[in-house]
């Protein structure tokens, strides 16, 4: 089967389906490491500042805009992963125009600049950790007035030559969606950050709404494009909004003022053939996943084991729920027993369908290429 046949029976928890062999994403250095302990180099990692991270199979390259960038290949070439998820080659996420990039101080360990999208950030110069949100784009009304000309869905820039042209007879799953402009909650915090985003509800609700209103209408129009020359596997909405003890914002907020249009663009999008919609949020967002199966989602990853995201629990109270990851990367690090463990709530949720398993974020360095290649083992036996 290929690996498009294998995600849809997976996802429609057809019986005996199998699903594919992926994994969710890798820290830089944890590659580098393995190259030092095993992994055959062909292709090594993406050199650059911006490349703490590198995709795994579970996460798609954008085509004909940072395909070039995607440098898991040796991993997957090792361990003989399953065909990839591709992105449509469409730049959904991107200003356009963008924010004049400009390095504003270096030292040695680190450089603050203006980014493209605007953010003004500190990032160590080895790519070793996240970068360091010092300000964003967005201040009140008249820096959003800006921002709405930079987010065109008609703009030429946005759209690969003949980005359509390879989907018509795919063997992969192809997403739609994605990247840090695509949620409702997301938005608002990529726009004036995390403190201002969460008092904003309070002190400016209708400034909130104006945003919400504006994206909903620029999601709408670039995905209506999109699909009138393809269909698409899922939509995938990226939505980081909890954190190790729970939701960044209450269930009465979220019901409130990110539920309508969850409601709205999930409804809008059903009508033009998608079926599958899928959330991507850290942290521990149990508390919210009764309202966003009210929105329309059906799927949610990575589910932190770290912030007591238990798949088995979660499978147990939502059964027709689709589960991806979950596998606690912590234990990959801790040997054989520890893995074990792991595989055994593996198994027991693989017997309930619906479940794609990977680890529950990118795999960290402290993971030897030892343990990686049993845990690899062990699952690859389990699924197939």
């Amino acid at each position: 089967m290929t690996s498009r046949e294998k995600f849809l029976a997976t996802i429609a928890f057809k019986p005996g389906a199998t699903p594919p062999n992926w994994e969710f994403a890798y820290w830089k250095d944890t590659i580098e490491r393995w190259y030092t302990e095993g992994l055959p180099r062909k292709h090594g990692t993406f050199s650059s500042e911006n490349a703490q991270w590198i995709s795994g199979s579970a996460c798609p390259g954008s085509d004909g805009f940072t395909e070039e960038k995607y440098y898991g290949r040796d991993v997957e070439a090792f361990f003989e992963f399953d065909e990839r998820v591709h992105m449509v080659g469409v730049d959904c996420i991107s200003m356009i125009p963008p924010f004049e990039e400009k390095i504003l101080s270096e030292t040695k360990e680190n450089i603050e600049k203006i980014c493209p999208d605007g953010k003004r950030v500190k990032i160590k110069k080895d790519g070793g950790s996240m970068p360091c949100f010092l300000d964003y784009p967005v201040h009140g009304r008249k820096e959003f007035d800006d921002i709405r000309r930079r987010f065109c869905a008609h703009s030429a820039g946005r759209y690969a030559h003949g980005w359509d042209a390879a989907y018509r007879n795919r063997t992969y799953p192809l997403q739609m969606g994605g990247g840090n402009i695509a949620g409702f909650y997301s938005v608002i915090r990529e726009m004036v950050g995390l403190e201002k985003s969460l008092y904003l509800f309070y002190d400016d609700p209708d400034f909130a709404t104006e945003i919400l209103d504006f994206f909903l209408t620029y999601y709408t129009e670039i995905y209506t494009e999109i699909l009138g020359k393809t269909d698409v596997d899922y939509l995938l909405i990226w939505e980081d909004l909890a954190y190790k003890n729970g939701p960044l914002i209450s269930p009465d907020i979220f019901r409130k003022f990110i539920l309508p249009y969850y409601k709205e663009l999930t409804g809008r999008m059903k009508k033009l053939g998608v079926e599958n919609f899928f959330v991507d949020t850290d942290g521990n967002f149990e508390a919210l996943i009764d309202l966003f199966l009210e929105g329309g989602i059906t799927g949610f990853y990575p589910f932190e084991a770290a912030a007591n995201m238990n798949v088995e629990i979660i499978r147990k109270r939502y059964p027709k729920l689709v589960l991806m990851g979950g596998i606690d990367k912590r234990a990959l690090a801790d040997g054989k027993a520890a893995i074990h463990q792991e595989m055994n709530k593996v198994e027991r949720v693989l017997g309930t369908g619906g479940y794609i398993p990977y680890t529950d974020h990118m795999v960290p360095p402290d993971v030897s290429f030892k343990n990686y290649c049993y845990f690899r083992k062990c699952l690859k036996e389990m699924i197939q």
